[in-house]
């Protein structure tokens, strides 16, 4: 594992979370949105996906036992389907997404993962509602009319189906131009 510094050199550890990543068909049509809404800040095609767990910044020693613990984690591959779009509305901005349906699977994987990470790692996992979505992108003020109007449009509006064999647990690195995912390791799951 490789460990990020702060402006002093202070070495800061691993950012890191689990997340299911999208096939490129279901990608190349949530790229399409960026043309009927101009001037947001999309994120990029090499950084979408669904995060199972955030976990966040960790010290350095931390990591190889968060991702040892999620070995422990077993399901069978499931049927993901990606539709609807939504905002999720703050004082300041917001995040505009892509909704995913939740199967049962969806929610066990989860389960699973964030009682790995708390049982096996030591994590204290947060106990609030899972909402799972795809971040299209990160408003950075109240969204405008033709946004809402785009987003009651396509709340219905299917993206496509992902078949997940796997999941995958990512470093996350920000930088200026926005954060950039590594995969760590995938983990896989049982076929259909």
């Amino acid at each position: 594992m490789t460990q990020s510094s702060d402006s002093t050199g202070q070495t800061q550890g691993d950012r890191l979370f689990v997340a299911l990543e999208l096939s490129e068909e279901v990608k190349t049509r949530l790229l399409r949105l960026q043309s009927l809404i101009p001037g947001l800040k999309w994120t990029p095609a090499a950084n979408l996906h669904l995060t199972l767990t955030f976990i966040g910044q960790v010290p350095a020693g931390r990591a190889e036992l968060i991702r040892q613990s999620l070995h422990g984690v077993s399901g069978s591959s499931f049927r993901l389907t990606v539709a609807g779009l939504g905002l999720f509305r703050r004082e300041t901005g917001g995040i505009l997404w892509a909704g995913v349906n939740a199967p049962p699977a969806l929610e066990k994987l989860k389960r699973q993962a964030d009682e790995a990470l708390q049982l096996s790692a030591g994590l204290n996992m947060s106990k609030k509602g899972y909402s799972p979505h795809i971040t299209l992108s990160r408003l950075k003020k109240p969204a405008s009319e033709p946004l809402k109007n785009l987003v009651q449009e396509k709340s219905a509006e299917l993206f496509g189906e992902v078949i997940i064999t796997e999941f995958i647990l990512f470093r996350s690195f920000l930088r200026p131009s926005g954060a950039v995912h590594n995969p760590v390791e995938r983990y896989r799951l049982i076929d259909l």
